[in-house]
């Protein structure tokens, strides 16, 4: 694959922000008076998520990329037992913050939806998202906060598509059939649903799967917008599914190697898998 090929996409990256933050302890015991954990903090680092993260992945395959996000913005604070890196429990809030300008959505060659369920993509928005966008990719991610009520189907309209298998089920109603028939119940005409450790299968006008390409695993945590950010520009250049599944996938791979947003998607690191 030609990396170079989306390079002058103009591109708008929408969806709710997010601060993440890693607070790291080591384990002490249980408290000697009361049924809890007792843990002594080491070190903590901060990261910007959400559609920040996203925007890191492109910005060494698109020369010309934008962002806006609402005023509302997530705070996840993460307990991790320092030595092996495993998370205990996460506790979330919210800020307010004055959103970028309201960009001209139609002037752009591609608009990515990274939409966290957590109140930017309102029902204005997704309308004028969806009728003015020239190709218009997006993902609903399903977590603890929005739980079967942040689904793609609240989007009359995606070019591109990339959902985990359970964001696709709650989407369909569909805990039990081949995820190739959820995949064309959901009726978009180019889609991926990533299968963790399974690899991915995407459609457009056929079928194609691919395994997973991780072998070093550190960090979940934002593999699938990693795939929907760096597949994205290829899908808009009518790149076959083959290939948009498989830079998806490469990106996943690397993404799970690095712990929370401490590092991203480079060009670098793609052309050593491609």
């Amino acid at each position: 694959m030609k990396l170079d090929a989306v390079k002058n996409l103009k591109v708008l990256v929408i969806g709710d922000a997010i601060y993440d933050k890693y607070i790291f302890v080591s384990t002490l015991g249980k408290s000697i008076k009361e049924p809890i954990l007792s843990v002594k903090h080491e070190s903590e680092e901060s990261y910007r998520g959400g559609i920040w993260a996203g925007l890191e992945h492109l910005y060494d395959l698109c020369s010309n990329v934008y962002y806006w996000h609402g005023e509302k913005v997530w705070t996840n604070t993460r307990y991790l037992e320092a030595v092996y890196n495993r998370k205990l429990f996460t506790v979330h809030g919210l800020v307010t913050e004055k959103p970028p300008i309201f960009p001209e959505i139609s002037s752009y060659d591609l608009v990515i939806v990274c939409d966290f369920g957590h109140g930017t993509m309102s029902r204005e928005t997704i309308d004028k998202v969806t009728r003015e966008a020239r190709f218009l990719a997006v993902n609903t991610q399903t977590n603890s906060q929005n739980y079967g009520f942040n689904l793609i189907t609240k989007y009359p309209r995606a070019d591109y598509v990339v959902l985990d298998e359970l964001e696709a089920r709650l989407a369909t109603h569909d805990q039990d059939s081949p995820i190739e028939d959820v995949i064309l119940k959901l009726g978009y005409k180019k889609i991926v649903v990533t299968l963790g450790a399974n690899g991915a299968v995407g459609f457009d006008k056929e079928f194609y799967r691919e395994g997973a390409l991780a072998d070093k695993i550190v960090d979940t945590m934002g593999a699938g917008d990693a795939f929907l950010c760096v597949s994205a520009p290829f899908a808009c250049m009518r790149y076959d599914i083959r290939d948009v599944v498989h830079i998806g996938n490469v990106a996943g791979a690397i993404k799970v190697g690095i712990l929370g947003h401490k590092g991203h998607v480079t060009k670098a690191e793609l052309e050593k898998y491609l």
